[in-house]
């Protein structure tokens, strides 16, 4: 038996199957595209956890560096952080809420030695985003920073 073979007319592809595949890729993009959305929200929120440790990572290690006090302040109703001294205005991202602080004056002191102005409490940056996903950003008495999933 022969193998199958095209005429040099018989090349290409048809306007039939062009058309199924050009529907094949539409079905999967509207199947594909809430999901594509819940995962720029979840992105968003993320980033913004990290780019607040980020922030605070910062002040600490200027602290650190400079042998002076760095301090972190924090405006949940405009949305806002800053280090002082020196440092610009940061905006957390659109869509995204700073819900509270859990410590004194929105403010955290982050000392020479790296440890924070907490020196017994750990200090917490609650925030959510439109459809309440939530994240806290956390950071020990010793100075340790991390990003968690929820309020919990």
């Amino acid at each position: 038996m022969r193998p199958f073979r095209r005429d040099r007319e018989q090349q290409g592809i048809t306007l039939i199957e062009l058309a199924v595949v050009m529907a094949i890729v539409a079905i999967m993009g509207a199947f594909m595209a809430p999901s594509i959305g819940e995962w720029v929200a979840n992105y968003r929120i993320r980033q913004s956890a990290r780019d607040i440790a980020s922030t605070l990572q910062l002040a600490k290690m200027q602290a650190i560096s400079t042998h002076q006090i760095y301090v972190v302040t924090f405006t949940p109703a405009a949305g806002t952080y800053q280090i002082t001294p020196g440092g610009s205005v940061s905006q957390i991202a659109r869509g995204i809420t700073i819900n509270n602080t859990d410590f004194t004056g929105n403010v955290i002191q982050f000392y020479s030695t790296g440890t924070t102005s907490s020196p017994s409490l750990t200090a917490s940056i609650y925030i959510k985003d439109a459809n309440d996903k939530q994240y806290r950003v956390v950071v020990a008495p010793s100075g340790n920073i991390s990003t968690r999933e929820g309020w919990t």
